[in-house]
């Protein structure tokens, strides 16, 4: 409940993907009953999505997954490849309602 109050409140969620535990049934609170919240997925690159999370990116509101190789990289590239993206689609999303 408390991810998706703040989902609800967010502009858009960065969901980490790497060693998804109960990010599966989090993004299923969060993705279909928000379509105005743009969601970043990021993992691991030395992981893989879980196999239901293919269901989610479907949703053109689910950006592609960015695959990170430590965190030092997604630390370094998290304003460009990871916050700069979901801007982008909030204000795709924006301009088109």
């Amino acid at each position: 409940d408390t991810i998706s109050t703040l989902a609800h409140m967010a502009r858009f969620v960065v969901a980490d993907l790497t060693d998804a535990r109960s990010i599966p049934q989090e993004l299923g609170r969060i993705v279909p009953l928000l379509p105005s919240v743009p969601v970043q997925p990021i993992i691991l690159a030395s992981q893989r999505e879980y196999a239901l999370f293919e269901h989610y990116a479907r949703y053109p509101w689910v950006l592609s997954t960015y695959e990170y190789s430590s965190s030092e990289e997604l630390i370094e590239k998290l304003a460009m490849s990871v916050i700069e993206p979901a801007e982008a689609k909030v204000q795709e999303m924006t301009t088109t309602r």
